[in-house]
């Protein structure tokens, strides 16, 4: 880069940060690179090793220390990080509600020093719960650090809808403060959204003794006859018991997917209905979902059990081929190396896809921004909250991104052309045994620190290096395409309501799933009925119509807000 040589002691002291600084500005990129380390790089290298550092971190979702390696502090992503970092992780995670493990640590003010919680919105669930922590000084204000930690710094913007960044993370209340950093969020680009498959999902060897093909049940009364004909079939699950028709993942995840055929493209939660815009607790398929749900459960359809199935008991049905059909994702995970593994003639089949109240497929509805994700906050108590943010940092940077999905080149990968390839011996490994893949920390990172990423954007996989069970997946995606809607949330509109306050301040305490599933386990229709109104009715009271009246009327004078 120079062209002249250094002709003095003086000028090879004055060169060499002038080459260093010169290096890491050729990078533009805005990523922190670990070949070079500018004064306030996140990385150190060279002589100086980093600081040792031991860090607790909790995962706040149930069940999801699945992804944890056994050896969680020695594994081989682990290991690397730490020689980059300097930073060991002690890893917590739960098997309850996420709801009520955020209140407990808020509460005993015993909050870990990392965070990755659920953060859908500061309005309600978690997200209420983890702002009102910020609120009362329980988080710490990442403001002071983000110019040093560029990485860090770009996961606040990229891939988060703009909505959600202005009104959500930027509240008024923060006072330009930031304490949340989101993962799981995509690149930015409409190619990257993540599409997570929702759907339901019924046993192949059933549907193949029924005589009945998976893409055929795209309607209400197509299913409920499927799980008659499921019932009535005399089929059975690996201990010789008759299966159960339908069922769900853990608390009842997801049991919507059931009620497909009342839904709509919606990224609010208001409704347009008649020409009337309501808001959702309001809507009018709310009685038609109750009574069909109920019916299933009376007629033995449906898992009683799913709605206080822990995530253990879940995995266990579908490993022992005790749900006939399933609403959630595809479990690939955990299906691929139970299920699949034993009795691949049983592999799901995806029905449908279902169909929506207008007729076209009920699939996932994202903004070309997420709205809505993961994020990691740290304890306002951190002792050395430098190291959290150079690990994160460093996780996030090219180098750290292609250890956390890939692991060490030459030992695990190669790079062709600049994309990373499984060595063919690893790549077997894998395959023949995920937890192998697990087990080495490469499932940990990707799904808990890393965001403004997408690994199918920036490494697309070539079909031969593609297991069966992504070329499964795809197969989803080709059926379900996500369906993209720019424009802003309704919901934001809903909060300049002068009265908006006194209606968040009196619903709080309310909680309108939770009443919609006691009242499926209601006596009688009527009684069932008469519990909904009744939840219907206090966010009535509340003033929920009257907010909906304000939404559609801020609504009609612009073309932006989407229901």
């Amino acid at each position: 880069m120079r062209k002249t040589k250094l002709k003095s002691s003086l000028s090879m002291m004055i060169a060499v940060p002038m080459l260093v600084l010169t290096v890491t500005a050729c990078s533009g990129n805005g990523e922190s690179k670990s070949s070079s380390t500018p004064s306030g790089s996140a990385v150190q290298t060279g002589s100086e090793a980093p600081k040792a550092v031991t860090l607790t971190y909790l995962s706040a979702w149930n069940g999801g220390g699945g992804a944890f390696p056994q050896d969680q502090e020695n594994n081989l992503v682990a290991r690397q990080v730490r020689e980059k970092t300097g930073v060991t992780l002690k890893l917590e995670s739960i098997t309850t509600s996420e709801v009520e493990k955020l209140n407990t640590i808020f509460a005993s003010d015993t909050v870990p020093d990392i965070v990755n919680a659920p953060f859908w919105s500061t309005t309600g669930g978690e997200g209420q719960v983890i702002k009102k922590a910020a609120m009362e000084g329980q988080l710490l204000d990442l403001t002071p650090y983000l110019d040093k930690y560029p990485n860090v710094k770009r996961l606040l913007t990229t891939g988060v809808s703009k909505d959600f960044y202005e009104f959500e993370m930027n509240s008024p209340e923060f006072e330009g403060k930031q304490y949340f950093i989101p993962v799981e969020t995509p690149d930015g680009t409409l190619e990257s959204i993540h599409n997570w498959n929702y759907g339901l999902y019924a046993r192949g060897d059933i549907l193949k003794a029924l005589n009945v093909k998976a893409e055929d049940i795209d309607t209400q009364d197509k299913l409920y006859d499927l799980l008659t004909q499921i019932k009535n079939g005399n089929f059975k699950d690996i201990g010789g018991k008759s299966v159960i028709p339908a069922g769900t993942m853990h608390n009842g995840w997801d049991y919507g997917r059931y009620l497909m055929g009342w839904s709509d493209y919606n990224i609010s939660d208001f409704r347009s209905e008649g020409g009337k815009v309501t808001h959702w607790t309001l809507g009018e398929d709310q009685e038609p979902r109750l009574l069909f749900m109920r019916k299933l459960i009376s007629n033995g359809l449906f898992d009683p059990e799913a709605f206080s199935n822990t995530d253990t008991t879940a995995n266990e049905k579908l490993a022992t081929r005790k749900m006939a059909v399933y609403g959630a994702q595809p479990m690939m995970d955990q299906l691929s190396k139970t299920l699949y593994k034993t009795n691949p003639e049983m592999q799901y089949e995806l029905l449908g896809p279902m169909k929506n109240k207008n007729g076209e497929i009920a699939t996932q509805v994202a903004t070309p921004g997420r709205g809505g994700f993961p994020v990691v906050f740290l304890s306002a108590k951190i002792k050395d909250p430098e190291a959290a943010l150079r690990y994160l940092d460093y996780v996030n940077s090219e180098e750290g991104r292609l250890l956390a999905y890939w692991g060490v080149e030459g030992q695990t990968y190669t790079l062709d052309n600049g994309q990373p390839r499984w060595l063919p011996e690893v790549k077997q490994k894998y395959d023949n045994n995920p937890d192998e893949k697990r087990d080495e920390g490469l499932n940990f990172l990707p799904g808990r620190f890393i965001g403004a990423f997408s690994s199918d954007v920036t490494w697309p996989q070539p079909e031969d290096q593609k297991t069966e069970w992504r070329k499964l997946e795809e197969s989803f995606w080709k059926k379900m395409p996500i369906k993209v809607i720019d424009k802003i949330s309704a919901n934001y509109v809903a909060r300049e309501w002068p009265q908006y306050d006194k209606y968040r301040d009196a619903t709080n305490s309310l909680n309108f799933d939770t009443e919609f599933r006691k009242a499926l386990f209601a006596k009688s229709d009527e009684e069932a009925l008469k519990m909904l109104r009744d939840i219907q009715d206090k966010f009535r009271a509340a003033g929920a119509q009257e907010m909906a009246d304000f939404v559609a009327e801020k609504a009609a004078a612009r073309d932006d807000i989407g229901f």
